[in-house]
């Protein structure tokens, strides 16, 4: 098993970061999102690549030994900011693969976007593009779901307020709903973040929530000039493929994949399929 090695270092600004790193050769850069599940899961989810690169795990602000920030400083176009800082602290000249799943995807596309020039090879996992009118795909997509016995009892967690729970009530809900990010429900007992037992409320309600700030990507896209893969999949309720084509048309050197029979985890549902794509894209 390969050693997970941790560090912490202070930016230009004062601040902590922490990262995790792991496994051997040339290196990955992987953002998870920022809204307080860390990076445990994509650690255990890619850890089949750990014999042909090095994995590089961003804890970004607010999460895990990271520094809190101020409110106004809690979006994903100045989480942004946090990779760069990384970047600095590895001393690369540019960040050769960097890969984001979900809403860290949202973060690796701010970040192409931020600083064009600084990203050879990027890949989005079931990204969301921020500021992208989803509100008709994943309602036909979450009806689809309630059809479903298996899910009901997962959708029902979204149908509560969440503003005034703990933390810990917090990761109830999300363990809850975690079956009806799959296709095959049954496979989110597998996942770590079936076991977590306290997730920031803040963070959500910062990122996604009530006191959300969001600025739209998709007018942006053609600052990116990064050589960029998408992976999607077809069952995925949460970021579902719109939000690939929406952004494969404003990104010149891009490819879309979507994979079948899999949800918003293609690692666990499609596993072979997707580590085979990242692989590939990374390795030429």
């Amino acid at each position: 098993m390969t050693e997970t090695r941790e560090s912490v270092f202070k930016t230009s600004q004062g601040s902590v970061l922490h990262y995790f790193t792991r496994g051997t050769g040339p290196p990955v850069v992987v953002l998870p999102p920022a809204w307080g599940i860390g990076s445990v899961y994509l650690q255990d989810g890619l850890r089949a690549l750990e014999d042909k690169f090095t994995l590089i795990y961003l804890e970004f602000r607010g999460n895990g030994r990271s520094t809190k920030p101020a409110p106004e400083q809690m979006t994903c176009w100045h989480l942004a900011a946090d990779v760069e800082h990384l970047r600095q602290e590895l001393e690369l000249d540019t960040i050769p693969r960097l890969v984001g799943h979900s809403g860290g995807g949202t973060i690796a596309l701010w970040y192409a976007i931020r600083f064009p020039g600084r990203v050879g090879k990027l890949i989005l996992l079931t990204h969301r593009l921020e500021g992208f009118d989803d509100s008709q795909s994943m309602g036909a997509m979450l009806a689809a779901k309630q059809r479903d016995p298996r899910m009901r009892d997962a959708l029902q967690a979204l149908t509560s307020s969440w503003d005034d729970l703990s933390d810990e009530e917090f990761a109830a809900v999300n363990r809850r709903f975690l079956p009806a990010y799959y296709h095959d429900p049954s496979v989110a007992s597998k996942s770590p973040l079936a076991s977590v037992s306290s997730i920031p409320l803040w963070n959500y309600q910062m990122l996604h929530g009530k006191y959300a700030q969001l600025k739209s990507q998709e007018e942006l896209l053609d600052k990116v000039t990064a050589n960029t893969l998408m992976i999607f999949a077809d069952d995925d309720p949460i970021c579902n493929p719109e939000h690939g084509l929406a952004t494969k048309k404003g990104i010149a050197d891009s490819e879309l994949v979507v994979l079948e029979k899999c949800g918003h985890f293609p690692w666990m549902e499609r596993t072979d399929e997707t580590l085979s794509h990242i692989t590939r894209f990374f390795s030429t």
